[in-house]
């Protein structure tokens, strides 16, 4: 092809070759921490720290129904995750 612009294809094609290291498979793939014995129940602790500021992040301004919802709510996941965090400690023991 002389004369073209168009460069020529390489002698093995345009495809890149599939046994080089960046196309190996991990043998296994790592779970998640939480199934190795890690702990699940610092998330509730989180998920209810934010229930409890919730109407100040959002910028609600009137605290009535909407802050008697998120404290009771926060409350629930609170004990919740204290229910998790003792059967936790109960399987490390």
């Amino acid at each position: 092809m002389t004369g073209s612009t168009q460069p020529e294809p390489a002698p093995h094609g345009d495809e890149v070759p599939q046994d080089g290291p960046a196309s190996a498979q991990p043998e296994s793939t790592p779970r998640p921490t939480s199934l190795n014995g890690g702990t699940t129940s610092v998330w509730y602790f989180v998920g209810a720290t934010f229930l409890f500021a919730g109407p100040l992040i959002f910028g609600v301004d009137d605290f009535g129904f909407f802050r008697i919802i998120t404290l009771v709510l926060g409350a629930v996941v609170m004990v919740a995750g204290f229910v998790v965090l003792r059967r936790e400690s109960g399987k490390r023991s």
